[in-house]
């Protein structure tokens, strides 16, 4: 079995790459949303359908960053209750 202390650090590093994945994926979402804005201002309807399919894409990449985060948390939250669990057996 691994050392906890390192299975522990593993999971927070894990947590912390999901997380600047989130953080990448929102600022690219809201570079997209002003270039949606834009096109739809403009009024130019291929203009217009490229920046949505980007937007969607944009949208869909930060959902899955923001699932990512989640279930890196839950895994940490897990290897720490773990650890509490052990300490007092």
């Amino acid at each position: 079995m691994s050392d906890p202390q390192s299975e522990m650090y593993a999971a927070m590093e894990e947590a912390q790459r999901a997380d600047q994945k989130k953080r990448a994926a929102a600022e690219a979402l809201r570079a997209r949303q002003r270039d949606y804005e834009t096109a739809n201002l403009r009024g130019r309807q291929q203009q217009i359908k490229r920046t949505r399919a980007a937007l969607e894409a944009a949208q869909a990449a930060y959902e899955a960053a923001e699932r990512d985060v989640q279930r890196s948390d839950n895994k940490a939250e897990e290897i720490v209750q773990a650890q509490v669990r052990a300490a007092y057996m």
